[in-house]
């Protein structure tokens, strides 16, 4: 305890000097004259001398009213707790679980030493002050809403952890600031190393806004770039693995670069790292091994999560995509767009031979397909997985049965795979095809009297139709265009695209059409978790965790490697200044802070009074 005015207590010594004067003072009596003395009773008292001082006498009335000059006296002097924290009626704390608060040079490592400060911070607190924590992930997650701060220093000891993807930190700050947004005296504390990227488009309103940084050294080495390059050619059996290393640090870094293949080591050699150098490694690694893995091991490196990269599915294949047409460029630069897609284009489909067999969607736009009884001859159009018509028909899957004139699309599913987030309400259609579907085709989006998109599925073929040639309309200008394709690709292919696995960066969101509505995923660390995937359609957002996956669903069983490869979070380098909207915000270090108890004095004072009154009025 510390007095904010300690002179005041020197208060104390006139105030009792008076309190023991007044039980010195001899009682001054007034001469009445009465009748007879025996009418009065005989009091001791007036056996005393009638001088103007007596002997001080030990007393519990003067004992008490000096207690409770004392406790008012020290009320004034403002006796005070110092600590070390923020000060703020309303106080969020926004906590960084990005990769980079995995880095061990604070023991035990970064975020536990973020969660560590915060909880210390809480004890400084008043009690009547409202806190909340916020975790900046890949999406920004509410642990604790505004509560008393015992709630937050409950979920604090609970099992929080940092991931090993990058954080959405703007989002976070926007989160907590919308918290506070109608609250006076409110604080935001960043609790962060600053290895994130740059956060362009936030504002903390009327609240305060504080950034702790986290962390000592910038000791750290790891993987930014990785790929794979299967061989095309039939008489290879191996592929292709490049990765760059790169030293973030001033310091040369020396370490092992090691090779495992499925688990067993399969090469390993020394790398010397100069300081802020990349280097390039290019391995080999047979075409039959399921699970590849190089790992950087260095005793000075202190960020373990960009250490290993993992690959999956080295004998992964390309969708090839022929589109037979005349000539659409928004198509065509809407198929361009997706990755992992070769497009070839003809005007007519080829008749026979091998070189038009080995496609996996074919699309007809207003090019006229060929007859059910001649398919036979065509064998692009039996091997393909999907088929798409686009302003023409087959007659079988979708027969013509007229024409139409500036049809309105009057509804659609919106929760099927194809249209999922496309909007349909504004587009305009100059003409298109009425038509009636198979019996085994679904009507995805509708018109007043004809079906204007159907799609369906037999003998494990997916066929699409589109039933107005799209330069007779608008679509192609609108957003839901692009969508629209993705969508349809994803449909198309369904889990065969995905059979032999995938590699995506931490914190991507996976979309993948699986066979199956139920779906089991068990993350690297082997937890295993059950997903519904409506309408077939997964969508992943808990790639948080850097290893292989592994997914099931029906006869679907696929595995996908998760790296990091993000050099903002590689870069551990404590930023003592980020910047956050318009404005650059320096680290701070918490103040010196006074909690003031004086009304603790108080209330004890008119506790004693209470005390001394019924004292006094128990020995009257």
């Amino acid at each position: 305890m510390t007095l904010q005015a300690p002179l005041m207590l020197w208060w104390f010594v006139p105030v009792a000097a008076f309190i023991i004067l007044l039980y010195l003072l001899k009682i001054r009596r007034r001469t009445v004259v009465v009748p007879a003395v025996f009418l009065f009773p005989q009091v001791t008292t007036d056996v005393r001398a009638n001088a103007l001082w007596q002997r001080l006498r030990f007393h519990w009335l003067m004992v008490l009213q000096l207690l409770v000059a004392l406790l008012l006296v020290t009320a004034l002097a403002r006796p005070a707790i110092v600590g070390r924290g923020w000060q703020g009626q309303t106080v969020v704390f926004v906590l960084d679980a990005s990769a980079s608060m995995n880095a061990t040079d604070v023991k035990p490592s970064r975020f536990e030493e973020a969660k560590r400060r915060v909880e210390k911070w809480l004890n400084d607190l008043r009690p009547g002050d409202q806190v909340a924590l916020i975790l900046a992930a890949t999406e920004p997650k509410v642990i604790v809403p505004l509560s008393s701060p015992n709630t937050l220093h409950s979920a604090l000891r609970t099992q929080l952890k940092a991931t090993d993807a990058p954080a959405d930190v703007g989002a976070a700050l926007r989160l907590a600031s919308a918290l506070v947004a109608n609250r006076n005296n409110a604080t935001i504390v960043l609790v962060s190393d600053g290895s994130f990227s740059q956060v362009t488009d936030f504002s903390p309103g009327s609240a305060k806004l504080v950034y702790e940084s986290v962390g000592k050294t910038d000791l750290n080495a790891g993987f930014v770039v990785a790929d794979v390059q299967p061989s095309t050619r039939r008489t290879t059996h191996s592929a292709q693995i490049f990765v760059a290393l790169r030293n973030f640090s001033g310091k040369q870094l020396k370490g092992t670069l090691s090779l495992f293949a499925d688990g067993k080591l399969s090469a390993a050699k020394e790398v010397t790292l100069q300081p802020h150098q990349v280097k390039g490694e290019i391995v080999s690694v047979p075409v039959t091994v399921r699970h590849a893995m190089l790992k950087w091991e260095c005793s000075d490196d202190v960020l373990p999560t960009d250490d290993v990269v993992h690959f999956v599915g080295f004998g992964r294949q390309p969708i090839r995509i022929l589109l037979v047409s005349s000539g659409n460029f928004f198509l065509e630069r809407a198929l361009a767009l997706e990755p992992d897609c070769i497009v070839d284009k003809a005007p007519q489909l080829p008749e026979t031979g091998k070189e038009g067999s080995a496609y996996d969607i074919i699309v007809f736009d207003g090019t006229k397909p060929p007859s059910p009884a001649l398919r036979d001859q065509h064998p692009a159009l039996l091997n393909a997985k999907s088929v798409w018509l686009i302003g023409v028909t087959d007659g079988e899957f979708v027969a013509q049965v007229g024409v139409t004139d500036q049809p309105t699309i009057a509804a659609w599913e919106r929760d099927h795979p194809v249209l999922r987030f496309v909007d349909l309400s504004a587009v305009l259609i100059d003409k298109a095809l009425k038509v009636k579907p198979a019996s085994w085709a679904q009507t995805i989006a509708d018109a007043k009297d004809t079906p204007l998109i159907v799609a369906g599925e037999r003998a494990g073929k997916r066929w699409l139709f589109v039933g107005f040639n799209l330069l007779d309309s608008d679509f192609p200008l609108r957003v839901g265009f692009p969508i629209f394709v993705a969508n349809a690709l994803r449909w198309s292919i369904g889990g065969q695209r995905w059979e032999r696995g995938f590699t995506v960066k931490a914190g991507s969101i996976v979309s993948l059409t699986v066979p199956d509505q139920q779906v089991s995923l068990r993350h690297p660390d082997g937890k295993t978790e059950n997903i519904k995937a409506p309408e077939h359609l997964l969508t992943l957002r808990a790639t948080e965790q850097v290893g292989v996956y592994e997914l099931r669903s029906g006869n679907l069983r696929v595995n996908f490697a998760v790296n990091l490869l993000n050099a903002d979070e590689s870069d551990i380098a404590p930023k003592q200044t980020i910047t956050l909207g318009a404005h650059t915000v320096a680290a701070q270090t918490p103040k010196l802070t006074w909690r003031d108890f004086w009304w603790l004095f108080v209330l004890l004072a008119l506790f004693v009074l209470a005390v001394e009154w019924f004292v006094f009025v128990r020995w009257s």
